[in-house]
């Protein structure tokens, strides 16, 4: 195993000296104040920079919270420095923690891939993702194929997607979320995967929709279903708000953000159900209870004449420190997929016209 506390001291010998220039200490005295430190005491140090928060290291390093504590206390004895400012919900670090965040990192980095190679067996890890029903399969796909080129075995955990997956992913709980025009922020990386290009239609085989031009007073004619993409609870689909805009008599049958619901229940029923992306086509392809038309054109020209409709965006969500290989390749993945799925829907699209 690798002696961290030796590698610290050299590293920060300097910097803490230049930082503390009122404060000397003889070089060995520095290195019996460091001797104090070990592996889990710099894993807490990153953990409360990364996360500035005490009960979500401890749940990330599999510990308590007093440990944790114990873990800080020991190290602003060594650093002689508080290290970290106390928030209403957790610390903030000050000048002296930013400057030793990458050099810890860097230790330890260094301490685990040692720890790899010189491993008997492949590590076995567990990420925790949030997606929308419909998007799972598609993230647990790219996730299995960078696993398998990376050599690296991994079992993922899907939970559903809430209006707090934001808050999850910066404290930690969660490793990846796809979510639709996601919201900034300073603790969670997002990445562009690709835009909602497509709006349909859908039905069961035999309704009228299929037999008939598509007018906005048709569509209205019928009880309506959507698909409330990354919200929950009381918030207006934006056909909801179009139809309040305008003063539009508009019945809806019921909303939900599982199109696999949603689609089970317009097969055996009369309502027509309103959805978006390329991802709706695929579910649709694979049933024959079913029918759909694309509606984008429609849409766009006679819903939305003057272009002025909100875009849609999904982004690859993670937290910051999982800026790394492999969260590069996943989002390189999904990028590449969402638009092979795409070209593939307009090659269909012109071989059915044709």
């Amino acid at each position: 195993m690798i002696d961290v506390a030796k590698l610290f001291i050299f590293q920060c010998y300097n910097l803490y000296t230049k930082i503390n220039k009122n404060v000397f200490l003889g070089k060995g005295l520095m290195r019996r104040e460091f001797s104090k430190l070990d592996y889990f005491t710099l894993k807490v140090f990153i953990g409360l920079v990364e996360f500035k928060n005490g009960s979500v290291v401890a749940q990330k390093l599999n510990t308590t919270q007093p440990k944790v504590s114990r873990a800080l206390s020991n190290m602003r004895e060594v650093i002689h420095d508080e290290l970290f400012i106390r928030r209403q919900y957790g610390v903030e670090p000050n000048l002296m923690a930013d400057r030793l965040y990458p050099l810890a990192k860097s230790i330890v980095q260094g301490y685990e891939q040692m720890a790899e190679i010189t491993s008997y067996s492949t590590d076995s890890n567990r990420l925790i993702i949030a997606a929308q029903e419909h998007l799972s399969g598609f993230l647990v796909e790219s996730i299995t194929e960078i696993c398998q080129g990376l050599g690296r075995e991994m079992s993922v955990v899907i939970q559903p997607w809430s209006d707090n997956v934001q808050e999850l992913l910066a404290q930690g709980k969660i490793d990846y979320a796809i979510t639709v025009n996601s919201k900034q922020s300073e603790a969670v990386k997002n990445v562009k995967v690709g835009d909602v290009r497509y709006f349909f239609l859908a039905a069961n085989k035999n309704h009228p929709l299929f037999k008939q031009e598509l007018t906005l007073q048709r569509l209205l004619e019928n009880k309506l279903v959507f698909i409330n993409y990354s919200k929950v609870g009381l918030v207006d689909h934006w056909f909801e708000s179009y139809a309040k805009d305008r003063s539009l008599d508009l019945k809806l049958s019921f909303k939900t953000t599982s199109l696999a619901m949603a689609l089970n229940h317009i097969a055996k029923t009369d309502d027509v159900c309103l959805s978006a992306s390329v991802f709706s086509y695929l579910y649709f392809n694979n049933r024959n209870d079913i029918d759909y038309v694309d509606a984008t054109e429609f849409f766009n020209q006679v819903l939305f004449p003057q272009r002025n409709r909100e875009r849609y965006t999904y982004f690859l969500q993670y937290h910051q420190s999982h800026e790394n290989d492999f969260s590069q390749a996943l989002s390189k993945l999904l990028q590449q997929k969402f638009t092979l799925a795409q070209e593939l829907y307009e090659q269909q699209k012109l071989a059915k016209v044709a």
